[in-house]
């Protein structure tokens, strides 16, 4: 059975599609084909820009400059306390700590302290006021008490804690732990699954963590190429699940209670009316807002030296975090090569969370969707495959044909990730080239061969368009053809007797002379302007336009190739003359005439079963062949035909006579092509055509006197018409001797052709 033209081509496109698509997207994906769709995710951010964050999210910095005006890392924890005040003054409504202090700091022994207590405390003379209050900083000297204050007098400070993956699994977790895990669960959906689990937990120091206001993780997950792109917004351990940070930080900014905040394992988290969804390992994709700066950041030292104004603070979540030089926390980030701070990942995630501004990674239904679209584009693209010219389809329509389908997805992935949508990129587009090379290499390998053969038999004689065409349409090798409007040049070169005649003894040489020195760029000069050459007969070309390629302008592009021809002669002749130089013969330059007509004429194949050839048939052609020969009647270069002339009005013309050419009864007006639009324009050829058609007009109405003084003025405003007015004279002069008949309609009637 053969299946109609197209459903191979899109049967073929839908199995390698469906073939391809279906494992990718139900197994992992390889490290290499992961590498790419996380580089393609990057892009995606790129592409869409930086996105201005909302007015609830800062972050604080300890930064170099800090470390330069208060002392080398890490600084003291009296400063942390002394910040904390700052923050709080200025009205932010949660303070998160990206700093984990998971060690005390050093402070004097607490017998040192209490010495240094009961000496000042014996310091009674007021001459000893100095060394008392030095005494007494001594045993105040416990900068953890001074920070776990203000966490607690602050009551909106949240730390983070940390896990560690390898190592022995810790047996019991520390017993204020209980408090800041999930507490309320819903309903899961879905199966959860946790790639990570953690063996042991780093917190803060005990008198910090009871002080807090809330703990949370800032454990980070790297993807294949090293660049983390998840929140993990719950992570299992010991039998509990412990919140991100970013989880409390926004929980506490909504005032909602954490015991009213909900775990749906393998879906997301309820904080109050907000829901912040994740796929099943319990992972959100980070939405960046942009580089590094896009989210509001100031330095901490600008904070302790009360430099940054409360408005910049006030009713927003503060990110406290360190990015100083030689302290690994900065993580490549989608929009540039600058490392993004890692404080400034976390506001990133707090403020998407805030703004409800996520990013899910290709959710159900959409991998059903996925797959069901690119089979779709596959299929399309083979249905276009199999009507496209199957040469062109594999050098020049096979291009785009292929890449459409390809630029259709990825501007839909683009889209996508506008709305929130994470869609496969990669695994798409190796399905869609797949089943691309394969309908290209079916249609090459067999479907076209029978195109081939014709190609291979007609193009040393056929131009490159119409054996094309041919090969498209097999079935326009049988005679017969179709009317068309076309315009038809016959171009013949003058005196080719006299030139033949200095090559009796060289034959070859005449040969050569009409096949490369004229024929073949005169034949480049035609079909650069979409002209078609139908035949050769010895030294005329035949060529006609608007077949078998449809073109709207053919008889402009008839009247540039005839102005074309006639430059050309001019480097011709040229090369000719030194040629005629070396090899000792008389040079004769070649002239040429040309003619040219518009009509409708039948163009297709034509001849015998056996033998035919695509040429056009026609009274057009006839009058075009007629119109060459008048051309030494009336010592002009290019005649034009009536309807050529209508069709093509911009070119410099001028009329030159009302003629019946031999064979027809029918006058017709011809005209002489001297130049383009831009000739037409001039003033001075539009005065000169103004008075040359002044000097018809008079000699239509047997005005003689006014003919030759119009003549006169002619023949000296353009001298290369000076052969074509001495004709006009001699008619003028023989019609006063001799006049017509009154009712003469000024025809005249050509005996020759």
């Amino acid at each position: 059975m053969r299946w109609p033209r197209g459903v191979r081509e899109t049967g073929l496109a839908l199995l390698v599609a469906a073939a391809v698509i279906l494992p990718l997207s139900t197994i992992e994906s390889p490290q290499l084909l992961r590498i790419l769709e996380t580089q393609a995710l990057d892009l995606r951010f790129r592409l869409r820009g930086p996105e201005a964050p909302s007015n609830d999210v800062a972050v604080v910095l300890v930064d170099d400059r800090s470390l330069a005006a208060l002392g080398r890392w890490p600084l003291s924890r009296r400063l942390f306390a002394k910040a904390i005040a700052a923050i709080d003054g200025a009205g932010a409504k949660v303070i998160v700590f990206d700093l984990l202090f998971a060690e005390p700091q050093p402070a004097l022994p607490a017998a040192a302290r209490d010495n240094a207590r009961a000496a000042a405390e014996r310091l009674t003379d007021p001459q000893d006021a100095a060394l008392r209050a030095a005494l007494e900083k001594l045993a105040a000297d416990d900068p953890d008490a001074d920070l776990a204050r203000a966490i607690h007098d602050s009551g909106k400070v949240l730390l983070p804690l940390a896990f560690s993956f390898g190592g022995a699994r810790e047996a019991e977790s520390p017993a204020y732990l209980a408090d800041q895990v999930y507490q309320a669960f819903d309903q899961s959906p879905v199966e959860p699954v946790f790639p990570l689990q953690p063996r042991s937990l780093v917190m803060p120091i005990a008198s910090l963590a009871a002080a807090a206001a809330g703990l949370g993780h800032v454990n980070i997950s790297y993807d294949r190429d090293g660049a983390p792109r998840y929140d993990y917004l719950a992570l299992p351990f010991n039998g509990d699940f412990v919140p991100s940070l970013p989880v409390r930080a926004v929980a506490a900014y909504y005032g909602v209670p954490w015991g009213s905040v909900g775990l749906s394992l393998g879906a997301g988290v309820r904080i109050g009316g907000l829901r912040v969804p994740t796929d099943p390992a319990m992972r959100l994709v980070v939405n960046y807002r942009g580089p590094r700066g896009t989210i509001p950041t100031y330095s901490f030292v600008d904070l302790i030296n009360g430099r940054i104004l409360p408005e910049q603070l006030a009713g927003r979540v503060v990110v406290v975090g360190a990015s100083v030089l030689g302290l690994a926390d900065t993580n490549p980030a989608p929009f540039n090569n600058t490392p993004l701070p890692g404080s400034e990942r976390m506001a990133d995630i707090i403020d998407s969370m805030i703004t409800s501004d996520f990013i899910r990674e290709n959710p159900p239904p959409w991998p059903v969707v996925t797959i069901a679209a690119v089979v779709l584009l596959a299929g399309l693209t083979g249905a276009a495959i199999a009507f496209a010219p199957s040469r062109a389809a594999l050098l020049v329509s096979g291009v785009p044909i292929a890449l459409a389908p390809l630029l259709i997805w990825a501007g839909v992935t683009q889209i996508a990730f506008a709305h929130g949508l994470w869609l496969p990129l990669v695994n798409p587009l190796i399905a869609l080239v797949a089943a691309s090379l394969s309908v290209l290499s079916f249609r090459y390998g067999f479907i076209d061969q029978q195109r081939r053969r014709i190609q291979i038999a007609f193009r040393h004689y056929l131009a490159p368009d119409l054996v094309n065409q041919l090969a498209d349409n097999s079935q326009r090798l049988r005679l017969g053809g179709e009317t068309r409007m076309i315009s038809v040049m016959f171009s013949d070169i003058r005196g080719f007797t006299s030139i033949s005649e200095t090559f009796k003894s060289n034959p070859e040489g005449l040969s050569r002379l009409i096949n490369r020195g004229f024929l073949t760029p005169m034949t480049g000069l035609i079909m650069s302007r979409r002209g078609t050459i139908d035949k050769y007969m010895g030294d005329c070309i035949m060529a006609f336009w608007n077949a078998p390629l449809d073109d709207r302008d053919h008889a402009d592009h008839a009247c540039a190739a005839a102005l074309a021809m006639q430059h050309e002669l001019d480097q011709i002749n040229r090369v000719l003359e030194q040629e005629a130089k070396l090899e000792g013969r008389v040079f004769h330059p070649i002239a040429i005439g040309i003619g040219i007509n518009s009509g409708e004429c039948v163009v297709g194949n034509m001849g015998s079963n056996e033998r035919f050839a695509y040429t056009a048939m026609g009274d057009a052609v006839n009058l075009a062949s007629r119109l060459e020969g008048q051309t030494k009647t009336y010592h002009v270069n290019i005649i034009l035909g009536e309807a050529t002339r209508a069709a093509a009005p911009s070119w410099a013309a001028v009329e030159l006579d009302l003629i019946a050419v031999k064979g027809k009864q029918e006058a017709v007006h011809i005209y002489a092509l001297l130049g383009d639009d831009e000739l037409a324009r001039s003033p001075d050829f539009v005065a000169y055509a103004a008075m040359h058609d002044r000097m018809l007009a008079c000699y239509r109405l047997q005005d003689w006197a006014g003919a030759k003084a119009a003549l006169a003025r002619c023949g000296s405003g353009y001298p290369a018409l000076a052969g074509f007015y001495e004709l006009y004279a001699e008619r003028i002069a023989h019609f006063e001797e001799s006049p017509p008949d009154p009712k003469w309609d000024g025809v005249f009637v050509s005996e020759t052709k």
